[in-house]
């Protein structure tokens, strides 16, 4: 059975609770080695991303495309040991999450616990740090996907502002033609009497016309 023990604590914050970093024993280029594991709230691509930004500052990291490791090759991290170390890194995704499995050799051995507990102490807060990095990024990310959908919120709104104004303006152009059509038909029925009245006088002046035909020849 693999020995597991925790390097570092739990840190509780209103919004996540931070990865913890775990010796284990694992399988790698080298056989089954003693390394770190930690769990990441990003995806594998920009867990390597990160990991090389992080570790740039000691050195270039170089991708072993066969045994698929990203190897930081004798460097100096002073924070982990005065020695020079050699960190190989591999990185897997599980559905929201990246497992990073770092190995951290020093001479022609790997770090271990029970042989190296304060280096491997020490290492296991430097990648708590770089796990810190990842949380941050993933934050980063949230909140740009907040902004985005604040954005859109802003942009709706704009367009039912818009679309207010713009009904407003159809119910005063409406208001104006309704008092217009109020008048013309006002207009209508005064247009009306004034119709019935010389249709009357009209009918009045057939009559007379009619008398004058009937008495034709009469006198």
């Amino acid at each position: 059975m693999s020995k597991q023990i925790i390097i570092g604590f739990f840190l509780v914050i209103p919004i996540f609770m931070s990865a913890q970093v775990v010796e284990k024993s694992m399988d790698m280029s080298d056989g089954e080695q003693s390394g770190l594991e930690v769990e990441l709230p990003v995806d594998r691509k920009n867990a390597e991303k990160i990991w090389k930004s992080y570790v740039k500052p000691y050195g270039k990291v170089d991708w072993d495309r066969k045994n698929k490791e990203h190897v930081l090759f004798n460097v100096r991290v002073s924070s982990i040991t005065s020695e020079q170390i050699t960190i190989v890194a591999r990185f897997n995704q599980y559905k929201d999450i990246t497992k990073g499995s770092f190995w951290i050799k020093s001479g022609d051995k790997y770090l271990t616990s029970s042989e190296d507990g304060d280096d491997l102490r020490s290492a296991g807060e430097f990648l708590q740090e770089y796990a810190y990095e990842t949380e941050r990024h993933s934050i980063r990310e949230q909140i740009k996907g907040e902004d985005k959908s604040l954005s859109k919120l802003d942009k709706d709104l704009g367009k039912l502002v818009k679309k207010n104004d713009s009904l407003h303006k159809d119910i005063e152009k409406a208001k104006e033609t309704i008092a217009k059509k109020e008048k013309e038909i006002e207009q209508n029925l005064k247009d009306q009497e004034a119709k019935k009245i010389a249709i009357e006088k009209q009918k009045e002046t057939i009559q007379k016309t009619t008398l004058k035909l009937t008495s034709v020849g009469k006198s």
